[in-house]
């Protein structure tokens, strides 16, 4: 009897790989050889998977990105602190540091790739979208021209904490990045709404 795959989950096993490279080598240094060898198949799987190690690294990239938004909308519905809940984005622990790595790998890719660029900046704009969510759904703000202005200014403080993080881990450990964003929620939100 032939054994049963479960294709989806080979598809995004093979997108792990990818992205634990890609954090580890870079775009450049990451192979189809090497991630086929790591997921012990052969080339020949990883391509009818993905048409391309174009399409292979987008789709590594969509899956850091949608764990990500994922964290915080579980901990929105869980009840947490609009604090706690964008702490889960920054790089305070390996997980999240190797999503970051792989999603720094992508910035510079955005400047000649336009497939790249759309979804950066699909991205951002869904990621101003989902702090914007946050701000409402943990009652931290009303919603209107302010939130959204909040919700911005919130994801260019965390991007660059998060970029700080990760090229000085020495000078930007998580204690101090934590200080920092609720330094950031003070400044922003507290003060915004008057509270």
């Amino acid at each position: 009897m032939p054994k049963i795959v479960d294709h989806a989950a080979r598809r995004l096993a093979v997108a792990e790989i990818a992205a634990r490279l890609i954090a580890r080598e870079g775009l450049e240094g990451t192979k189809v050889r090497e991630i086929a060898r790591l997921a012990q198949c052969s080339t020949s799987i990883v391509s009818h998977y993905f048409h391309s190690k174009h399409d292979l690294l987008l789709f590594a990239y969509r899956v850091r990105m949608e764990r990500t938004v994922a964290g915080v909308l579980q901990a929105t519905a869980d009840g947490a602190s609009l604090f706690d809940c964008l702490a889960t984005i920054l790089p305070l622990d390996e997980e999240r540091v190797e999503s970051w790595q792989v999603w720094l790998s992508f910035w510079g890719l955005a400047v000649s790739d336009p497939a790249f660029l759309r979804e950066q900046r699909n991205r951002s704009r869904e990621a101003v979208d989902l702090f914007h969510h946050t701000l409402i759904a943990t009652h931290a703000m009303d919603d209107g021209p302010q939130a959204h202005l909040v919700a911005q200014a919130l994801l260019a403080s965390v991007s660059g904490m998060a970029t700080q993080a990760l090229y000085d881990p020495e000078f930007w450990p998580p204690d101090r990045q934590k200080d920092i964003l609720a330094f950031e929620l003070e400044r922003m939100v507290t003060r915004s709404t008057g509270g």
